[in-house]
């Protein structure tokens, strides 16, 4: 007996095949241009603005909003408290699971934040 479910998906499948569509799940190369841009911000000791940026790269709205409000914070408050660096530690694991989920060169990524 044929599920439904399955037969949604084979016909999906072939749809993709014929018309040669990829998934949107496939991962990126982030071009030369803006590693580079990445590279002169951390460089800058701009590591807030480094990945307010690279969130923005990669359409994540949430990291987006949290790295922004990091840097209000930070300009607020003169710099990063023991509070805040506690926050952010937890926020990098997420920026390294979206970075490794969204571009293939994500080792050269994070390297160079």
């Amino acid at each position: 007996m044929i599920n439904m479910k399955n037969l949604i998906k084979k016909q999906g499948d072939m749809i993709r095949k014929e018309s040669g569509m990829n998934l949107v799940t496939e991962k990126k190369k982030m071009q030369t241009v803006y590693l580079t841009k990445l590279h002169q911000l951390t460089q800058r000791n701009n590591h807030t603005d480094a990945r307010v940026f690279l969130s923005i790269m990669m359409g994540n709205k949430k990291l987006e909003k949290f790295y922004k409000a990091m840097s209000e914070l930070n300009d607020v408050l003169g710099g990063y408290g023991p509070e805040l660096s506690k926050l952010n530690q937890k926020m990098e694991k997420e920026l390294y699971k979206a970075i490794k989920k969204y571009y293939l060169n994500s080792a050269e990524v994070i390297g160079l934040l």
